[in-house]
């Protein structure tokens, strides 16, 4: 069995909630009615994509926020765990045993070539 394709969400422009808003009103305000078109659904649309925005914006602002403190965090606890590490490493540079085991707290040198062509 193939695996399925993941369809990517579609994310209109930043102006989408006010046009959507103004074609409603528009076709509101000049009585268009087109078969298929349901203006209330499309004002109603306009209301909820609206509030949705709000919301989705509020998460997204906390989401910032909470990756920022969390980097922050992570700095802090990055620095200490470097500072344990050398500490280690220069108690027991003469120690082959310890130092071997310390060998493994080592940043990886790999890097990802990319690939031209």
């Amino acid at each position: 069995m193939a695996a399925q394709k993941k369809k990517r969400t579609y994310f209109p422009p930043k102006t989408f909630d006010d046009d959507l808003v103004a074609l409603a009103a528009l076709f509101k305000r000049k009585g268009w009615s087109f078969s298929n078109v349901d203006i209330a659904a499309l004002t109603e649309a306009g209301v909820t994509q609206r509030e949705e925005r709000e919301a989705h914006d509020e998460a997204e602002l906390q989401f910032r926020n909470l990756h920022e403190a969390f980097g922050q965090a992570q700095e802090q606890r990055h620095q200490a765990f470097s500072a344990a590490l050398n500490a280690a490493r220069g108690a027991f540079k003469n120690d082959r045993a310890v130092s071997k085991e310390l060998e493994k707290f080592t940043r990886s040198a790999k890097r990802t070539v990319k690939k031209t062509g």
